[in-house]
């Protein structure tokens, strides 16, 4: 009689046991045990890790392009012992290009410590000193004097228009001369006096004022026709100033082609051409001079002023 009692208790209690252990089972789906949880942290950490090494690599190319960028800017403008590719060879031919326009326009200057003088002239134009310092392209004198007097003075030096720059038209030659005359006095600086070839006595020419930037001149024009084998007519115009106990002349002179065959070429205005050499002289600077050298060295600046004749 106690026997079935006691089987039923155990069966029952078998049935607690596997309910318990379902229960157990449900409950464990829900939270994980801290095994599982440590392991699940590690493979997330693991898996962040090979994202960002792998979407790192292309920053540090790019970082690494910019830094080989960044030394060809740097390098830009130096010519490496070494070949170099065709590109940066044309960058370094089109700087050295740029560089040789800016100088170009850049006016080149004449100064002369010993009288005194300074004047600027185009970089295109061509400057004579020394013992050419009167004559021209072809050896032949650029200017004729008109100083007062047999003494011709001391030429400084010649700015000459070079044919090359007026191709294609009449144009012969043009020349500005710069003179110095220390056996002329004051009063007779202001007078012009031109032999001219085949004549026994000098020609006086009637003189004016004139202003060009910042120094006020006297100034006479004088032409002769049939020059060069009756083929062309040179003008020629002389500025004087009394400075420093001696007499500064400046002689332009203009030489067009009007015949044989000239004729056929572009006419030169000798107005335009004196234009340009009046501009030189715009920036003539003249300071005081003692014991054989200027006090100042002369700074050349073109007066904005221009020409200006005096009535």
């Amino acid at each position: 009689m106690d026997a079935k009692p006691q089987a039923e208790k155990v069966k029952e209690a078998g049935k607690d046991r596997e309910q318990r252990l379902f229960e157990s089972v449900e409950s464990s789906a829900d939270v994980p045990p801290g095994r599982a949880r440590t392991i699940a942290v590690w493979l997330g950490l693991f898996t962040c890790a090979i994202l960002v090494s792998q979407f790192g690599r292309p920053s540090r190319a790019r970082e690494a392009e910019f830094m080989r960028g960044a030394a060809k800017v740097a390098a830009l403008g130096k010519v490496s012992a070494g070949a170099g590719s065709a590109g940066d060879a044309a960058a370094v031919k089109n700087l050295a290009a740029r560089s040789a326009e800016e100088k170009a326009l850049e006016p080149a200057v004449y100064a002369s410590r010993k009288y005194g003088v300074a004047w600027q002239y185009p970089r295109n134009f061509v400057l004579r000193k020394g013992a050419n310092a009167g004559l021209d392209l072809d050896g032949h004198y650029a200017a004729a004097t008109a100083f007062a007097g047999d003494d011709g003075g001391v030429a400084l030096a010649s700015v000459i228009i070079p044919a090359r720059l007026y191709p294609g038209t009449d144009f012969v030659k043009a020349s500005l001369t710069a003179r110095v005359n220390k056996r002329v006095n004051e009063e007779a600086c202001g007078t012009f006096r031109i032999l001219d070839e085949g004549e026994e006595k000098a020609q006086d020419f009637p003189a004016a004022q004139v202003t060009v930037g910042i120094t006020e001149f006297e100034t006479a024009e004088a032409a002769i026709d049939g020059d060069l084998d009756d083929s062309a007519t040179t003008r020629e115009k002389f500025f004087h100033v009394y400075e420093n106990g001696a007499c500064y002349e400046f002689a332009m002179s203009v030489t067009t082609g009007v015949g044989g065959e000239k004729k056929a070429l572009g006419h030169v205005d000798a107005d335009e051409v004196f234009e340009r050499l009046q501009e030189i002289l715009t920036s003539v600077t003249i300071v005081p001079v003692r014991g054989g050298e200027a006090v100042v060295v002369p700074t050349v600046a073109v007066a904005p002023s221009g020409v200006v004749r005096h009535k």
